[in-house]
């Protein structure tokens, strides 16, 4: 079992890792950075955001939002407008550049999500969907459990 359980892993992340570049090679193309697409989409379901909101939502550091905010400002993806009832807050706009961009992701990760489950049958995709939501549970559990002595 041991070895299956390597082979398992090993999967995995050569899945991550593909997918992952197909994605970032294709936003570096039009110019983003691969946890910026998140931060699109958030924006684009709720405007007038702040950056903690943000973070809290994304589980991410309120630096890492920060820093990637930066860059989108400078890429005219995102414009902070003073909050009109607490002039100390800023709130967080998409430019139509980041509107456009937004969708565009959406669309890639539509598109990567439909090469990678090509030919799998609806049988197929539940079987997947509940084996890795037993895997998510079972790392519930062990997390609820915290560490034993190794």
């Amino acid at each position: 079992m041991k070895n299956n359980i390597e082979k398992v892993r090993s999967a995995f992340k050569t899945y991550h890792s593909n997918h992952r570049n197909i994605i970032d090679k294709r936003f570096r193309e039009w110019g983003l950075y691969f946890g910026q697409p998140p931060i699109l989409k958030y924006l684009s379901e709720n405007d007038n955001a702040t950056q903690k909101e943000i973070a809290d939502f994304l589980h991410i550091s309120p630096p890492s939002v920060a820093t990637s905010l930066k860059r989108m400002e400078e890429a005219g993806l995102v414009v902070r407008v003073a909050d009109k009832l607490d002039a100390r807050r800023n709130n967080l706009k998409l430019t139509d550049k980041g509107k456009k961009l937004s969708e565009y992701a959406d669309k890639l990760f539509i598109e990567t999500d439909e090469a990678t489950f090509s030919g799998f049958t609806e049988e197929e995709l539940t079987t997947l969907i509940g084996f890795l939501e037993r895997m998510n549970k079972n790392l519930s559990e062990f997390t609820e459990r915290g560490e034993k002595d190794v």
